[in-house]
């Protein structure tokens, strides 16, 4: 374990802070750095910021989830690492999320003993535990499915800590994620009784969807590992319901007012239940403004007015594309017509200050007055893949300095969790179809205009087809939303042995056309194959899990290193 990342009051980063009224001490200490409730407040806008920090969310854990994934891909060098799934243990990313990580951990331990202590209006220090422990849990549950075993740290870290300890068990893992978890979900105020000011905190009904999801993907785990699993896929049902039945949450009506920055506030008061959320900050440098930078990332450099990139027109950098194969599956078949892929996929923009050129990328075919796209600086057209149009803000401020937030866990999911909970326990039932195929009654209002597909699914399904059903279902719904890669990891593969990360790397994707599409000109079609051949690559169960950093490993003898690496 890195020291410095572990190092007490020290490690709180207040990113996100813009309170004033700090009382400076001349010798700051462990006893004096926390004496009231607003100390206690402060530090953990401090904690939630760190989420915001550019080694978690709004940089290389997103990379990280996304690119090792199956559905984008990337040939920017910072990026390949992830994308050709050629990282390793001293590949920094992996390093700077796992140390920062445990600096909230620290963060979150060191408020938790604080609290007991302090001479603060017990109300306020009941929902503080339950928001802290929150805190904790989400952390260990990223940890957990990232990299398997790690150490689990519930006291802060002093001059008597002991520093180097092992790796526990996932079970001992997910027994502390689930205790956290109950915790926050007694302790935390309804949405609905909460400040309407602060959509950007936890809640009852943020805890209990995480333990929802929590129990569900440690069910998977213990099936995996051949161990009983109805209690879990039991408990993801009951706080699934719990979240549904509590009337705080409903789907936004129109899927792409989900991703309009302007309507976000709103959103959070509807189906987002929790994000990571970013704001503009005029104060902020590119690099550690409180802003996200995924607009630049997930959109392309010919597109104006769409990111902070303002010395340049706003334009994007077009560093993540989508798989063609992933954007064949989702407007054809069953998702034909489907309003959510017109929301998400971006296949044809019009030009950088232009009026009247518009580039189209695969397998859109350009008519008059269009072209398929051609990349700045380059004398070759390219546009052999789609992008993603989530995460587009044309008032950014900068470069990484935009509004549009990482959604953790909304109310779609819980549907989802619910469906594949109840399949888990009873095959599916009509109750498993009925919370399915919510999402795809929403996905047919598109904008306010009834379309007749997606259609409902409809029964006589095995269980294991449904369960690739849904795992289907959440690749369109969530894409772009760090979830993708936590679905290959945990899911059974269609004939209900190993992953869908193995069925997809081991079977499905060999069997496409490898390489990209090209536009032929003289043909006037496209022509080629339907994958980045670079991130396809042959199947390892090493990839199930990412490596312990060996920064880690070099200062702590005791932890051990995930197989493969």
């Amino acid at each position: 374990m890195k020291l410095a990342s572990l190092l007490l009051f020290a490690t709180f980063v207040m990113v996100g802070c813009n309170k004033l009224d700090q009382t400076i001490y001349d010798t700051p200490s462990v006893s004096n750095s926390i004496k009231s409730a607003a100390d206690v407040s402060l530090a953990l806008d401090g904690t939630y910021g760190n989420f915001q920090h550019l080694d978690l969310y709004k940089k290389e854990v997103v990379k990280m989830l996304e690119l090792s994934a199956d559905h984008l891909s990337s040939i920017t060098t910072e990026f390949t690492p992830f994308s050709q799934k050629v990282f390793e243990p001293a590949t920094a990313p992996i390093s700077s999320a796992y140390s920062r990580y445990y600096s909230i951990i620290n963060n979150c331990n060191f408020l938790l003993e604080k609290l007991p202590g302090l001479s603060i209006d017990s109300t306020y220090k009941v929902r503080a535990e339950g928001e802290i422990k929150f805190l904790r849990a989400f952390v260990y549950f990223d940890l957990v499915r990232m990299f398997g075993e790690v150490p689990v740290r519930t006291r802060a870290t002093d001059i008597n800590t002991e520093f180097y300890v092992g790796r526990d068990s996932v079970s001992k893992v997910y027994e502390l994620i689930f205790s956290d978890l109950r915790t926050a979900s007694e302790n935390l105020l309804p949405r609905s009784q909460m400040n309407s000011n602060a959509p950007g905190l936890t809640n009852k009904g943020a805890a209990q969807a995480m333990m929802a999801l929590a129990s569900l993907t440690y069910g998977n785990y213990l099936e995996r590992n051949n161990l009983p699993a109805i209690e879990l896929y039991t408990n993801a049902k009951l706080y699934a319901d719990s979240v549904i039945s509590s009337g705080d949450y409903s789907l936004v009506a129109n899927y792409a007012d989900l991703w309009d920055v302007d309507k976000e506030t709103t959103n959070y008061t509807k189906e987002i239940i929790f994000g990571i959320r970013f704001t503009r900050d005029k104060n902020g440098s590119s690099s550690s403004a409180r802003g996200s930078d995924y607009a630049p990332r997930f959109l392309p450099n010919t597109m104006g007015g769409v990111t902070g990139n303002l010395a340049l027109g706003g334009i994007g950098s077009g560093t993540f594309k989508v798989q063609p194969w992933f954007y064949d599956f989702y407007t054809t078949g069953d998702y034909l017509n489907d309003y959510r892929a017109e929301a998400t996929f971006l296949t044809k923009w019009l030009k950088s200050n232009s009026t009247t050129t518009t580039y189209v990328t695969y397998p859109i075919i350009p008519t008059t007055g269009q072209g398929v796209e051609k990349p700045a600086g380059s004398t070759n057209y390219d546009g052999k893949q789609p992008y993603i149009k989530k995460y587009i803000d044309g008032k950014g401020l900068e470069s990484s300095n935009h509004e549009n937030d990482m959604f953790v866990i909304r109310l779609s999911e819980v549907y989802l969790i619910k469906a594949e909970a109840e399949n888990e326990l009873n095959g599916p039932t009509v109750e498993a179809y009925a919370y399915f195929n919510q999402l795809r009654i929403r996905a047919r209002q598109a904008n306010g205009t009834s379309r007749t597909t997606p259609a409902n699914l409809a029964a006589g399904l095995s269980k294991d087809q449904f369960r690739t059903r849904i795992f289907q279902e959440r690749g369109l719904e969530f894409i772009g939303e760090c979830k993708r890669w936590f679905d290959l990891v945990r899911m059974k593969s269609p004939n209900g042995t190993g992953t869908m990360y193995q069925y997809q790397f081991e079977t499905f994707l060999p069997m496409l056309s490898p390489g990209l599409p090209n536009w032929n000109s003289t043909t006037r079609m496209w022509e080629g194959g339907k994958t980045e051949p670079f991130s396809i690559v042959p199947y390892n169960s090493k990839f199930l899990l990412f490596p312990i950093p060996q920064r880690e490993r070099d200062l702590n003898v005791l932890l051990t290193q995930n197989p493969g690496y």
